[in-house]
């Protein structure tokens, strides 16, 4: 136990002190004001709104604006950080409940939950507790479904703003504005594959315009995949695996879930190498190393422009998105709750949601309304920017997210809930055995493949719950349970038992 506290401890010092250890705020001197805003997102996207949001506030404010970037890592680590900061503020501001301060936090306390903890809860929601940052920028809608439940955003009071009438509330079935106002989608996310003309010519392949054909045999060895657990983005990707697997198999859920898990444990198998970073596995196939990925839109088309750049022209990367299996999704902003800068960070948040704002997503670097330095590849989230000007000066100019969000629907009853559940299943059954799911799936293969060894097939496809299962042991991986790691560690063992045995079987020809 102690040394479980202590790796704890550990984690958040080293998410928690980069950040921290930045100069306090001090306007006084110069009379420059400071807007902190913690973002996963990377430098072209922080320069250019950074840059553009001082324009615009020495235009129109009459101030002198300096954006201070927080980046401790991807959106697990932002998520920690927040979870941490906030806790610890409360219990500094609330000596009282700090006994509590874990209950504070939680968006739904059990219903055993003490008077104390119930009480600590209302004094959190009650307070204005700061962790000295103004917004958050990016991340995903899920995250932000989850600052907001535990009540470290707030509403910010743009719902009534005019820009809101452009921006449609829900799109393929994903919020795109909280009902209560406390985060709005900032711009928009397609996951797709990223695929090398190169290698798909060399191998004589079709370009891959569905997940499926990722986890079919012929990939084996040549796709790069991302931790789930690393990142929310990748997460997302996968979710939108499964739903498209419980779409096709419909009424029959509990089949599609399997299906779909199915489908990213063979995509994992047929990996060269897992990653850390969601970023990579684009660079791998822009580079040859990998044949496909799965990918974001904007970062494989930002890849796509570099290396055509780099080569002189030739096409090193094609990205698809899967019709049928992928959602529009949002990637939102929100006011954190006990803003310093309160005024000014909603100020900010309505600029990003201006025309001039949503241009910059989409706009081609040094066109008349765009990026300095860098294009972003983003789509808007507001329908009117697609007019005349942005055909003209967009990068992607006939991306249509709005026309795409028809193909899917994204159904929140089936696996919402179980958002939280995906990454650490998938690390547990696919990514920490992986040595024996490569080995059993090699040997898969080489008998001919699935249909020539269906007993070898079936024990490759083992899981250790049912979709019935599924809400129970996502709340035994709940914060702070004593019971998770030796969960997910007993999956692992269950994974590698059941590798074994389909090597065993696929190389007796069963």
């Amino acid at each position: 136990m102690m040394v479980r506290v202590l790796m704890c401890v550990v984690l958040v010092a080293l998410v928690a002190v980069p950040v921290a250890l930045r100069p306090a705020r001090d306007a006084s001197a110069s009379g420059v004001r400071r807007l902190v805003v913690i973002t996963p997102h990377g430098e072209p996207i922080r320069a250019e709104f950074g840059a553009a949001f001082a324009a615009w506030a020495r235009a129109e404010r009459g101030l002198a604006v300096e954006l201070d970037w927080r980046t401790p890592g991807g959106t697990a680590e932002i998520t920690r950080y927040l979870d941490g900061r906030y806790a610890a503020a409360f219990a500094e501001a609330h000596p009282e409940h700090a006994a509590e301060r874990r209950a504070a936090m939680s968006p739904k306390p059990a219903p055993e939950a003490t008077a104390a903890a119930q009480a600590a809860r209302a004094a959190f929601l009650a307070s204005n507790v700061s962790v000295d940052i103004d917004l958050v920028f990016g991340g995903g809608e899920f995250p932000f479904r989850q600052y907001a439940a535990k009540g470290y955003v707030v509403d910010a009071g743009i719902l009534a703003d005019p820009a809101m009438a452009s921006i449609p509330p829900t799109l393929s079935g994903e919020l795109m504005v909280d009902p209560q106002g406390r985060y709005v989608g900032a711009c928009l996310a397609v996951f797709g594959i990223a695929a090398s003309p190169d290698r798909l010519a060399e191998l004589g392949f079709v370009a891959p315009v569905q997940w499926a054909e990722l986890a079919e045999p012929r990939y084996r060895g040549r796709l790069t995949i991302a931790d789930p657990t690393k990142s929310g983005a990748v997460v997302t990707a996968m979710e939108r695996i499964i739903q498209q697997a419980m779409a096709e198999l419909d009424p029959d859920l509990a089949a599609g879930w399997a299906l779909g898990l199915e489908r990213i444990r063979r995509m994992v198998a047929n990996a060269r190498v897992v990653t850390d970073s969601a970023s990579k596995p684009t660079r791998d196939v822009v580079r040859g190393d990998a044949v496909a990925s799965m990918a974001i839109d904007f970062q494989a088309r930002a890849e796509a422009e570099w290396s055509a750049e780099e080569s002189g022209g030739p096409e090193r990367l094609v990205f698809t998105a899967p019709a049928g299996g992928t959602s529009v999704s949002a990637d939102p902003i929100a006011l954190l709750r006990g803003a310093p800068e309160r005024d000014l960070a909603v100020d900010f948040m309505r600029f990003v949601l201006s025309s001039a704002g949503q241009r910059l997503w989409g706009y081609r670097a040094g066109t008349p309304g765009g990026p300095q330095h860098y294009t972003l590849h983003r789509m808007p989230v507001r329908r009117d920017v697609l007019d005349a000007d942005w055909r003209r000066f967009a990068a992607d100019p006939t991306a249509d997210p709005f026309t795409l969000a028809t193909t899917f629907t994204y159904r929140p009853a089936w696996t919402a809930s179980l958002y939280p559940l995906i990454g650490p299943l998938v690390k547990a059954i696919a990514l920490d055995p992986r040595d024996e799911l490569v080995a059993a799936w090699t040997a898969i293969d080489r008998a001919g493949g699935p249909a020539a060894v269906p007993a070898a097939t079936a024990a490759l496809s083992w899981l250790p719950f049912t979709y019935a299962d599924a809400m129970a042991q996502r709340d035994a991986l709940g914060l702070g349970s004593t019971r998770a790691l030796p969960l997910q560690r007993a999956w692992t063992v269950g994974a590698q038992a059941a590798y074994r045995e389909a090597t065993r079987l696929a190389e007796a020809g069963r």
